[in-house]
């Protein structure tokens, strides 16, 4: 990699992509000379859904990590940065806004990554990967930017496009996000510290994502088939995962299918059709079926003709009535 000889660059990551990414560029020759991350505790108190324990890579790569006293970093931790005074910080999957403070302590700046299916400025805000799933689409445009006091507003350094495919997952999308992270990191580093990549600011009006919760994974049986499907896959491991509700009992779904637009005609949404002894089993939607793959429950079992009690009538941030307004609204 050709970068000036006393380069420094800071990677902070909390994430399970993140250290892939880690691993690549440390692989080839990125002068990596301090990691940033949270603790387990840390990471298990903030609810991170992909949290990984950076210690063991840092020990193997002889790196120094340094632990935030909180992970939004306060005062002290702005202290620690000015010390260090890096060159370049690589900010990799950090769920937290970094304070201004810090992003001023390095002298090529902070990159971060950020896209949607529409590409930037379009679907700023919270989880576009999970929405564009639930939303259908077929693309995602991620970008390297510049972190700075606008939260995905900072100029772009470099953008690739990959596809989002019928058979993707939320866990399949991330590792295209891998790959598309290191592609990007590897091309513009060197030009970045050797002071020559200008950075292209973000043109047209920005449009933004909403913030999801885990009660967003409610499925809601008046749906299609297609939408049911479509938020199971957006929301599967490593998030908390979609669920619905029989007679009070949750049960957990993590994998499913469309399955028939042949069965169950004379079916209320959110039937049991049939229940299988491979544990799948089969549930009505409006216009046909859905085959659960892969489920959890305490103590619960599938029969044909339970109900599920998730009706469409929740207020859920991604109900019917909000889909139209998804990537225009301005609501963060």
């Amino acid at each position: 990699m050709d970068v000036p000889d006393d380069s420094e660059i800071v990677y902070t990551s909390v994430s399970t992509p993140g250290h892939h990414v880690l691993e690549r560029l440390l692989d080839e020759g990125a002068p990596i000379t301090q990691l940033v991350s949270i603790t387990p505790e840390m990471g298990e108190a903030a609810g991170v859904a992909k949290y990984t324990d950076f210690s063991a890579v840092a020990d193997e790569y002889d790196l120094p990590i340094y632990y935030p006293e909180t992970y939004s970093m306060g005062d002290a931790d702005v202290d620690f940065f000015e010390t260090l005074d890096g060159d370049l910080m690589i900010v990799n999957g950090w769920n937290r806004i970094i304070p201004g403070e810090v992003l001023e302590t390095f002298s090529h700046g902070v990159l971060g990554n950020h896209g949607s299916a529409f590409g930037l400025p379009k679907g700023r805000g919270r989880s576009p990967l999970n929405w564009s799933l639930i939303e259908d689409l077929d693309r995602f445009l991620l970008s390297l930017i510049r972190l700075d006091a606008d939260v995905d507003a900072g100029g772009v350094a470099a953008t690739r496009k990959f596809d989002i495919t019928e058979f993707d997952s939320i866990q399949s999308l991330y590792y295209k996000v891998s790959l598309a992270i290191e592609e990007m990191l590897l091309e513009v580093i060197g030009p970045i510290l050797r002071g020559e990549h200008s950075f292209e600011p973000q043109d047209g009006e920005p449009t933004y994502y909403p913030k999801r919760t885990s009660d967003d994974g409610e499925i809601h049986w008046s749906e299609p088939m297609a939408e049911i499907y479509n938020l199971v896959r957006a929301v599967t491991r490593p998030y908390p995962g979609a669920f619905t509700f029989q007679d009070g009992e949750r049960v957990d779904v993590w994998s499913a299918r469309p399955f028939s637009t042949d069965f169950g005609f004379d079916a209320v949404p959110g039937e049991i059709l049939a229940a299988f002894h491979t544990d799948e089993f089969v549930v009505a939607t409006p216009d046909g079926s859905v085959l659960i793959t892969e489920w959890e429950a305490n103590g619960w079992r599938p029969e044909a003709g339970m109900v599920f009690e998730s009706t469409g009538d929740h207020d859920r941030v991604d109900g019917i009535e909000q889909k139209g307004h998804l990537t225009t609204s301005d609501d963060d």
